[in-house]
């Protein structure tokens, strides 16, 4: 990671740069994150959608028989990754 010092005065500050923000999850890509996480888990609804810092979406979904799921997605719309809980 790239650093620089900036020095003002006796005062000297340390800076980094920031990480990039997450992705915008724009109401297309929101569409093609439900169709792709609903395609895993076949008569569930998206509760909420989710983008981290990686890049990795996260579809919230209540499946047919009540259980919580959880879809993760990379950025190719890939599933990378399944949780599902009871409930």
């Amino acid at each position: 990671m790239y650093r620089s010092t900036e020095t003002v005065g006796r005062h000297a500050w340390v800076r980094t740069p920031r990480r990039p923000l997450p992705p915008e999850l724009s109401a297309d890509v929101a569409v093609e994150v439900t169709a792709a996480a609903l395609a895993e888990a076949p008569g569930a609804t998206v509760e909420w959608l989710e983008v981290d810092g990686a890049g990795l979406f996260g579809a919230h979904l209540r499946g047919a028989d009540g259980r919580t799921l959880v879809v993760h997605l990379d950025a190719d719309l890939r599933v990378v990754g399944r949780l599902a809980e009871v409930s």
